[in-house]
């Protein structure tokens, strides 16, 4: 499993910096890069969504709803879950401003469509290296007085005791 999961974490941040750069010539003025590499981003994305998807559902398995991005980033260090967050929200309000700025142009699709795609593969190589690096940070959660907590848990379900600090629980050096 681990090797599927980095292969399909490789295709996501390969197709994360090729369209870092295919969205940057589009915002230069050029969607020539779009145009032609388009076609085989898109087919990308699915290829590495879909996988993203399941390995989500194992990982915000018993999880609340609230909680669910939380759980899904937990084995990334802090720098990753921030740029995750970041790169999204940048990605939403880039192809919102293109398109009522910009209207119904060749450049602004291309900008708009290659700012998604960057918020997609971004999220999906974030969700992909927690998976991979989930089980570091999720076994050494216990209370005060040893029992075993679930891993967003802040207080132990059994005695109350409130959660040991984990120290893989920041990773933001790594």
């Amino acid at each position: 499993m681990s090797t599927l999961l980095n292969a399909l974490f490789a295709i996501a941040l390969a197709g994360f910096y090729a369209d870092l750069v295919v969205h940057i010539t589009a915002l230069a003025g050029s969607s020539v890069l779009f145009e032609q590499f388009g076609k085989y981003m898109f087919p990308a994305l699915f290829i590495v969504w879909v996988p993203t998807i399941l390995v989500m559902n194992r990982l915000t398995r018993d999880v609340k709803q609230r909680d669910l991005w939380k759980a899904s980033l937990r084995g990334c260090p802090t720098w990753m879950r921030t740029s995750a967050y970041v790169v999204f929200g940048y990605a939403w309000a880039s192809a919102m401003v293109n398109m009522l700025l910009f209207g119904n142009s060749k450049l602004a699709g291309a900008r708009s469509a290659s700012s998604i795609m960057l918020g997609f593969f971004g999220i999906a190589a974030c969700v992909l290296y927690s998976a991979n690096h989930v089980a570091q940070v999720d076994d050494g959660s216990v209370c005060l007085n040893g029992h075993r907590v679930g891993p967003l848990a802040k207080f132990c379900e059994e005695c109350g005791a409130p959660v040991a600090e984990n120290p893989m629980q920041d990773r933001s050096f790594q």
